[in-house]
This record gives structure tokens, sequence and C-alpha cells, in this order.
């Protein structure tokens, strides 16, 4: 379960940026519908429209914090193994890349890899982020659970790896 929850949890972590920029036009073009009304005429209350934009904003918090989590739990490993989850999931470079970049052999970019998310299991845990939180927390966004949902299809690895 460990290498799942990492996957996922660093997975999601890639695509806060996107996530957080899809939320920010949410809000931006909700507030453009309040001015003169706009909203109305388009058959939405405002009592309807304020609770949109307050759950994008509780959304876009909740991802901000995952980001921080994130960013913290990192910060816990020893370099080489934090730069291995950085460039396998955020900068989606092949073990290859990896192994290249750090001057290492491909076993060890693995083996590497391997402990990084054992070590930022751990982290994750001590930050009070399990599986069960996770799920409850962030997987009710559903811009967070697309990009998770890639992991389900067996195809992001690879997608990954052919990009290099």
């Amino acid at each position: 379960m460990t290498e799942n929850r990492c996957n996922t949890v660093l997975v999601a972590y890639s695509a806060l940026p996107k996530i957080l920029k899809d939320h920010d036009l949410a809000f931006k073009t909700r507030l453009n519908s309040s001015f003169m009304s706009r909203h109305l005429r388009a058959g939405v209350s405002t009592e309807a429209l304020v609770t949109e934009m307050l759950q994008i904003n509780e959304r876009k918090a909740a991802a901000l914090t995952l980001a921080d989590i994130v960013r913290t739990a990192l910060t816990t490993l020893p370099e080489p193994l934090s730069e291995a989850l950085v460039l396998r999931f955020v900068k989606g470079k092949t073990f290859q890349e990896i192994a290249l970049k750090q001057n290492v052999t491909l076993r060890t970019a693995f083996r590497r890899f391997d402990r990084a998310r054992e070590l930022f299991a751990a982290a994750l845990d001590k930050l009070g982020l399990t599986e069960r939180v996770f799920a409850d927390t962030y997987l009710t966004d559903p811009a967070i659970a697309a990009a998770v949902s890639r992991l389900d299809d067996g195809a992001y690895f690879t997608a990954k790896s052919q990009n290099g």
C-alpha cells in the first residue's frame, strides 16, 4: 500500500500547478459573472454562485495544503532520494535519465526510488497524511481525482517513460 499511496500523492502533487490555475480560472469566471448580475440572467442564484465560489476556494486551500505537506515530506529525505522522486514524478524522467542525472547505475536508481518511497510514506504518516486522510480530503476534489485516475489505467509510467 505504501507504494500506491506514494505514487498517488506524488502524481497529485505533480498536477497541482495546473489544478491551481484551473481553480483560479473557475473562481474568476464566477466572479466575473457576478458583475451586472449576469449569473441571474443565466438562472443561477446569487446564493448558488457564492456557494460555488466558496467551494472552489476550499478546494484551492486543500490543494495548497497538500503541496505544503508533500514539500515538507520531501525535505525530510536525503537529497538523492528526494531528487529521485521529484525527477520521476514531477519532471517525468525515466529511470535511465535519473541514473544519468545522479551519476549512478540503473540498479542504484531503482533502489533509491524504492527507498525514497518508503521514507516518503513514513514522512507522510508523521505529517498526518494517511491513505484515508488523502482519500477523504483530497480525492474529493474532481481535478485531483482525475489526475490520480491516470495511475489506474496502467499507462501513466509507460507514457512518462516514452515521453522522456
